[in-house]
Order: C-alpha cells, then structure tokens, then sequence
C-alpha cells in the first residue's frame, strides 16, 4: 500500500506538472503568406514570409493594387485591404488560420506622373473571413449579397477601393445574433468627395464554418477556384444542371433518331421466308 502511495505520490510531483508545461508552452505556428504578386504594382526588393513591411511602386493607372497571384500556409484565409500605417497608405494582408493571424503591409510608393482620377468611387473589392460576395463586383450594380457561414455571428469586413485616392468607409467589426441577416452599407468617398454606397445583404449558407475550414483543408477540393470557394453560387449549380440536361436530352435524341434513321430492312424488301413460301406455291 505505501508503495503504491509512493507512486502516485511521484505521478503527481513529476509527471502531470511536466504534461501541463508542455500543454502551455505548445508552439502554435502562424499562417504565413508565401508568394504574392500584384496588379498595378510592383514589389521593390524581395519578397520573404518572415518579413512583414514592404513598398510597393504604383503604376500610372491610379487603380488600387489588386492581387495577382499568391500562395498562403494550406486551410488559411485572406483578407486584403486598404490600410494606413502612421501617415503611410498601403495595402494590408492577413493570413488567418485557426485564430492566428500573419499582418502584411505594403506601403505605395507614387510615381511622379502618376495622376489620380478625382472622382472615382468605385469599390474594387470586399473582405470578408470565409465569405464570398456575389455577383461580382461590377461598376455597374450598388446591390450584392455577401454569402457567410450559417454559424457565423462576428464579421470582420475590409474593402479596397478601385482608385488609390479614394477611400473605403466601412463598419469593422460587426456582431450578428445566430442566423441574423441584415443588410451592411459600404461607402467609397472619392478624392473629390464624392460618394458611392454600397450594399451587401447577408445571406446564410447550408454549411457551418468548420466545414467550410475543412474544404479549405481538402488538396482535391474541386470547387477551390483561385484560392476563393464555390460556396454557393447560382450560376455554378445551374452550370451543371444545364450541362447534365443538355447530355440527357442529346442521348434522347441519338437514340431516337437512330430508330428512325437505322432500320433492318427497307418497306419494298420482301421477307426471306414469304420469298420460299412463294417459290413453292410455283413449283406446285
């Protein structure tokens, strides 16, 4: 008995403390962004995941940077947005991953010819963790529905004007009641003051955030288009539709028109046995 109390006397002193440190100090590793490219910029320097402040040179288009091409850590999300830092403006990229995120910021630099259109408002693109705005934004509609996960009750929204002048005036952080789907004004204010507003009605997905993270997760995850989801799209589901309706009414057809088209034998042919019937009632 004192032996067995010795023992677990010895558990208790040794063992659980050593598991509770290894528990608390466990390295959570950040998300990183591992290649980026740009639209309308160019990176000066090199560009390495463990650096967190570039400057980007603008070209003579006056539109914001958009991206081009990137590569982030496997089941990441990304949020890319204007964004000051002190008196610099830039672009601002975060990696997210399970709560965990990476900051990127990307300071302009303008060139000297560069001439800013005064009065463009236009929204070029809108953030948001694990959603997806549809339709595309355009510079013709004001109206879009911004698709979120069906547990979702926090948004954190971010948006990049089209014009490097122009700025983006939106709410933030936006807590939602479970299943709340209310509607989330955007404004773009132009150099010369002048405003757009944007309108983005929340919609509910069939699927919770985990299991749009774990698509995420999924190397051969078909709907995974340019590192953005399928989640729901209209025109997707009515792609295949009308792709599947359009094989089935063509097999229909073949079929049908191979009856009509091929047959064993023509209308004047006379049948082989009637010929001998025939033949016989001659020879009688």
């Amino acid at each position: 008995m004192k032996r067995l109390f010795n023992a677990v006397l010895i558990f208790i002193m040794f063992v659980v403390p050593f598991t509770a440190f290894a528990g608390d100090n466990e390295k959570i590793e950040a998300p990183t962004l591992e290649y980026v490219e740009f639209n309308n910029a160019s990176i000066v320097g090199e560009f390495s995941p463990s650096l967190f402040e570039y400057r980007i040179m603008l070209d003579e288009s006056g539109k914001t940077p958009t991206l081009a091409k990137y590569s982030i850590t496997q089941g990441a999300n990304i949020i890319f947005t204007d964004s000051f830092s002190g008196t610099a403006k830039g672009i601002n990229i975060e990696v997210k991953k399970n709560n965990v995120s990476s900051n990127y910021f990307f300071e302009y630099i303008y060139p000297d010819s560069l001439e800013v259109d005064r009065s463009n408002n236009y929204l070029k693109e809108l953030g948001c963790e694990l959603g997806e705005v549809y339709p595309a934004l355009n510079q013709k509609d004001t109206s879009y529905s911004l698709y979120i996960p069906s547990d979702m009750t926090e948004l954190k929204i971010s948006a990049v004007a089209e014009s490097v002048g122009a700025v983006c005036e939106v709410p933030g952080l936006i807590k939602l009641n479970s299943g709340q789907a209310p509607d989330i004004k955007v404004n773009v204010r132009a150099v010369d003051s002048s405003v757009r507003v944007y309108t983005f009605s929340i919609k509910r997905l069939d699927k919770t955030s985990q299991e749009i993270l774990d698509e995420l997760e999924d190397d051969d995850l078909f709907a995974l288009v340019e590192n953005e989801i399928f989640h729901k799209r209209p025109e997707f589901k009515i792609i295949v539709l009308s792709v599947v309706g359009g094989l089935l009414i063509l097999a229909v057809f073949v079929s049908v028109l191979k009856r009509i088209a091929i047959r064993p034998n023509d209308d004047d042919e006379v049948d082989f046995f009637d010929y001998y019937e025939d033949d016989d009632k001659e020879k009688d």
